[in-house]
């Protein structure tokens, strides 16, 4: 995820939001919303949750700005509360969501029919493809190959050691493999 707005700034923003500043606070929530939504909705398949945790993880990141250490990019602080989040979602979520369709009411943009279509497309496919993945799995698969975090930040994020996230990401990749492998056949 690349920040449209540069370092300094950004710094500057979380300095004064760490203060109160909300009008801060609300210049990085604009920025990073959508990146935000993006992960949530891969992992999570359904944009009315994947809009739940940018909701959530927004608050949490007002709450705990405080302990952002500026060692660490923005960008992985933020999306390991999200993808938390998501993990979070998907465990206590005991029905299987990646089975069955979508009714066309789970997108709610009728502006954007060119956006919806690209959701659901999306979805379909990552929800079909990580079917028999773990949690874990997925997330994994999801941050490194559709988001294309390095092995190095998805373990950041996740907080699983870089062997852990290798192990899982080779898993994953079969078990993606042998599902392609199985339809080309």
């Amino acid at each position: 995820m690349n920040s449209k707005i540069p370092d300094d700034e950004l710094n500057a923003l979380i300095e004064n939001a760490k203060r109160g500043d909300t009008h801060s606070f609300g210049i990085i929530v604009r920025s990073y919303q959508k990146y935000g939504l993006a992960v949530s909705f891969r992992i999570l398949c359904s944009e009315e949750d994947a809009k739940d945790v940018v909701q959530e993880g927004f608050i949490r990141i007002w709450i705990n700005l405080n302990n952002y250490d500026r060692r660490f990019r923005f960008t992985t602080w933020i999306y390991k509360i999200f993808v938390n989040l998501c993990f979070d979602k998907l465990k206590s979520d005991k029905r299987n969501r990646f089975e069955g369709n979508f009714d066309e009411n789970d997108f709610t943009n009728p502006f954007d029919f060119e956006e919806d279509y690209s959701n659901r497309e999306t979805a379909s496919l990552i929800r079909y493809i990580s079917k028999n993945l773990s949690d874990k799995q997925k997330i994994i698969f999801i941050l490194r190959d559709i988001e294309g975090f390095s092995v190095k930040e998805t373990s950041e994020i996740t907080g699983m050691n870089t062997s852990s996230v290798k192990t899982n990401l080779l898993f994953a990749r079969r078990n993606i493999r042998r599902k392609i492998n199985g339809i080309i056949k």
